[in-house]
């Protein structure tokens, strides 16, 4: 029998239109197949954006120096205000503090005390700075006595920050603060302070409810609270969970009948450290941490008097706070927030990446091909960005703890010198 010749070209199409049969004898007479690795998320690589300042270090003395604020001064220089702690945590004794910053973003002074804590109490920190329409300077910072009081005050500035107005209580009664670098000054000159509360430290359950000044900042209004879920694991589900210490007796409404199960509180939940932006139209939206899984929203047509019921953002995130804001001139919001995600892990995950959006349609969407990586250190702990506007810049502040846990090891604020076209390119 006669058998054609067949070209080199010719085989190699042949076999190439029959490429899957191989592999499929393969498996058949029991070799392994390869593993799929097509859809697994890749490592990101640790580093950062653009070079990292150091503004306020930390060291033996003050191993935490964080959440910051910034606002610009007439002379170009910068204010950079921040809590100074003895200690790691929230409940360490600070005062608030303040030093300058050149326009390049270097410091040019000591830090030095603006606001002492109270007396007997925790601290005073999480300061919010913002230009006021008069010319004054004004901030908003928190004022915790213990876990179980605390308020949320606004004093302002003739001086460009050296000297303090005496204090204005925005909201008091049982637990009261607010997130640092969440201030708002409405284009109608309405002055808006986002607070987050709770009733009870130990549900770990907290609401928001928004401050509003109409007369600059010498009377405040307190708004109705916007809530969502308490959200607790079970025992059963997640037994790598520990709960957080109790600073009393246990809630009454923790379960406690025969035959329920336990709950693990190793998280916080319902709407915590709200952030407000104007939007071009003059509306509003908020941005508000959760243990939801992603970042929720709020909105207002009111210049801030009501709100709407909150809705996932569709931007996944830990229990950790997103900065909401817009760029000057435009329509576009920027967000800034933390993306990693475990929903087994304490407070939802670690915080070791500070991504970036932009969204052009008033925050209804950000969209996947416009988020990017401003920076990632498996390392350390990133996280609670501040933002200023400066020029064709944005300034952004993290707070940087040198070991990998939330406040581990020293934690200090470090500035990025963000170009604003940056946001905007592929």
């Amino acid at each position: 029998m006669n058998v054609p010749a067949v070209s080199r070209r010719h085989f190699l199409r042949t076999v190439a239109t029959v490429a899957p049969l191989p592999f499929l004898l393969a498996k058949g007479h029991g070799a392994e197949p390869r593993p799929a690795t097509t859809y697994r998320e890749k490592p990101l690589q640790p580093g950062f954006a653009f070079k990292l300042i150091p503004v306020a270090e930390a060291d033996e003395k003050k191993v935490r120096k964080s959440e910051a604020s910034l606002v610009e001064l007439r002379d170009g220089t910068v204010l950079l205000a921040y809590a100074s702690h003895a200690g790691r945590s929230d409940n360490d004794r600070a005062p608030l503090v303040a030093r300058r910053l050149s326009a390049e973003g270097l410091p040019l002074t000591d830090e030095r005390v603006i606001v002492p804590p109270p007396e007997g109490g925790f601290n005073a920190m999480s300061p919010a700075l913002q230009r006021l329409p008069d010319g004054r300077i004004g901030m908003l910072f928190s004022y915790r006595q213990s876990q179980k009081e605390a308020s949320r005050r606004f004093v302002s500035s003739s001086d460009e920050g050296e000297t303090w107005s005496k204090p204005v209580i925005v909201a008091d009664g049982q637990y009261k603060t607010g997130c640092h670098d969440r201030f708002t000054v409405h284009s109608s000159g309405r002055l808006l302070a986002p607070c987050h509360c709770t009733e009870d430290w130990d549900l770990h359950h907290l609401h928001v409810r928004v401050g509003r000044s109409d007369d600059l900042g010498a009377t405040w209004q307190l708004g109705e609270p916007i809530t969502l879920p308490y959200v607790r694991w079970l025992e059963s589900e997640n037994r790598q969970g520990a709960s957080f210490k109790r600073e009393g007796p246990t809630p009454v409404s923790t379960p406690g009948a025969p035959g329920q199960q336990a709950f693990i509180q190793d998280t916080e939940s319902g709407c915590i450290e709200p952030g407000i932006a104007e939007r071009a139209d003059g509306s509003l939206i908020m941005a508000i941490r959760t243990a939801m899984g992603t970042q929720f929203k709020s909105e207002s047509f009111d210049r801030g008097a009501t709100w709407s019921t909150p809705s996932s953002m569709e931007v996944v995130s830990p229990v950790a706070p997103a900065h909401i804001s817009r760029i000057p001139g435009t329509s576009d919001l920027l967000l800034l927030w933390t993306s990693d995600y475990d929903a087994k892990a304490r407070l939802s995950g670690e915080r070791h990446t500070i991504m970036a959006c932009l969204s052009s349609d008033g925050g209804r969407s950000w969209p996947h091909e416009r988020r990017k990586l401003l920076a990632h250190d498996p390392g350390q702990s990133l996280d609670y960005p501040s933002l200023l506007y400066k020029g064709s810049e944005a300034w952004i502040t993290l707070r940087r703890s040198t070991g990998k846990g939330v406040l581990a090891g020293f934690t200090s604020t470090s500035l990025l010198r963000v170009p604003l076209a940056w946001f905007r390119t592929a």
